[in-house]
């Protein structure tokens, strides 16, 4: 009797936990979403074909499914988390000191990982790139200066320090000099250079490319917290790319550096202190001045509405930064790519988050298509890595559709788009192209140098 009755007891306890299972499977989120505890994003329910199923990656998606979504998921991270902060014996100061010093090691080994991605600015393996919810987290950490590099002084205020073989980007000081914070080889810039005229082959006649590179904030914060050493910075790779582009036409070159650094020690922050990426108004003055050389009218900062967004990230003391989102001046449709010629409708922001992501509601991949409500007849593709989030709602106005694409390793895929970049400008009628790269993925990187000549062709 005594056996049977514990038979009895274990019976209905699986059946209630297998009713449990099933109830928590059915209300659970089943597409892939953003976990702002963990700063990452979480398994859906995977899709069952015969191809997954047979080769068990229905199996591991349902598995990670699984353990993303138990019953308070974040409820319950975020507690573990705050608890082991709770005994922390690190100030606060200390703790960003250490997570910011962590990231940077990691980088310069190429060990950081984040959702979707292998840093060194590249996103390697990205899963779910065939999917409309896959969304690529944000993947530019703060770099570590090349060992060696940091410290060298390359000339004297006023001076440009360029050779044959390298130019630089560069901090002025205060005693007068110059110094070294990164080196780029000319035999790399020549490539791009070659990269930006195959680019523009497949453009109209009256088609431009425009390009910028975007320094970290880790790299603008520099000057501004230590300025009893620094008064300025420069780039001399913008020079340098733009003689290896000598002769051609149309293809413009944009030093963030130079358009920037009357703002960098300014009331109105450039670059985010809890983040590592420039702001809505350090986007919008670099985005102004292309307008200016493509003729076109400016349209002022303030003309557009704005939710000002408060950061969640209160690791930098009390310190808490604003997420300027804007309201677009007219409706726009926001469509991401599955697969070839399949588009699901997002929203175009994410008003609801507390983080960078609520520019353009985050990274999404394969191939985005804004339809903008603007008459212009005209259309722009933004490539980019995810600080064209910022800069790219600053271009709706100007343009009937905005296409985005991501250029870093593994983000772009030619059979779910259904063709190379180069063939996609020519689908979608594109007239204008922008790059906008931080210089995680810039001019020294295998994403520029590599990835965007392969998706391209």
């Amino acid at each position: 009797m005594k056996h049977k009755l514990s038979f009895m007891v274990a019976v209905w306890w699986v059946l209630a936990c297998a009713i449990a299972g099933i109830f928590l499977m059915c209300t659970s989120d089943k597409e892939d979403h953003i976990s702002e505890a963990e700063n990452r994003m979480l398994q859906g329910f995977p899709e069952l074909t015969a191809k997954t199923l047979f080769n068990d990656e229905f199996t591991a998606q349902f598995d990670a499914f699984l353990s993303d979504n138990f019953f308070a998921r974040d409820g319950v991270v975020s507690f573990t988390n705050g608890l082991l902060d709770g005994f922390s014996l690190l100030s606060a100061d200390d703790a960003l000191a250490q997570k910011t010093a962590q990231m940077e090691s990691e980088l310069e080994t190429g060990n950081l990982k984040v959702e979707g991605a292998d840093e060194d600015g590249a996103a390697d393996e990205v899963p779910g790139v065939m999917q409309v919810s896959a969304i690529q987290a944000d993947s530019d950490s703060p770099e570590e200066d090349d060992a060696g590099e940091e410290g060298e002084i390359l000339a004297n205020n006023g001076e440009i320090p360029i050779t044959d073989a390298h130019s630089y980007l560069y901090y002025e000081k205060t005693d007068g000099t110059l110094l070294k914070n990164y080196t780029y080889d000319k035999d790399k810039i020549a490539t791009y250079a070659d990269t930006l005229r195959v680019m523009q082959s497949y453009l109209p006649a009256d088609g431009t490319i425009c390009f910028t590179q975007v320094p970290l904030a880790s790299m603008a914060n520099r000057w501004v917290y230590q300025q009893d050493e620094f008064c300025g910075w420069g780039s001399s790779v913008e020079m340098m790319l733009e003689d290896c582009l000598q002769g051609t036409e149309r293809i413009y070159v944009f030093s963030t550096y130079d358009i920037l650094e009357p703002y960098i020690t300014g009331d109105t922050p450039m670059f985010y202190h809890t983040d590592h990426h420039w702001t809505a108004e350090g986007a919008y003055i670099v985005c102004a001045e292309m307008m200016k050389k493509l003729g076109m009218p400016v349209i002022p900062y303030e003309e557009y509405d704005y939710k000002a967004i408060i950061s969640s990230d209160t690791a930098n003391g009390n310190y808490h930064d604003t997420f300027n989102v804007l309201y677009p001046l007219l409706p726009a449709q926001s469509l991401v790519m599955s697969d070839t010629d399949k588009f699901k409708e997002i929203d175009l922001m994410n008003y609801g988050s507390t983080t960078y992501r609520s520019f353009m509601n985050n990274t999404r991949l394969p191939w985005r298509k804004i339809i903008t409500g603007a008459n212009t007849g005209r259309r722009a593709l933004v490539l980019c890595d995810s600080f064209g989030n910022a800069f790219t709602p600053y271009l709706l106005p100007y343009y009937e559709e905005v296409h985005m694409a991501d250029f870093r390793k593994g983000s772009y895929s030619k059979s779910a788009v259904g063709g190379s970049i180069g063939q996609m400008i020519q689908k979608y009628g594109i007239d204008d192209v922008y790059i906008v790269t931080s210089t995680a993925n810039g001019l020294r990187k295998d994403n520029s140098i590599v990835y965007l000549r392969e998706y391209l062709q």
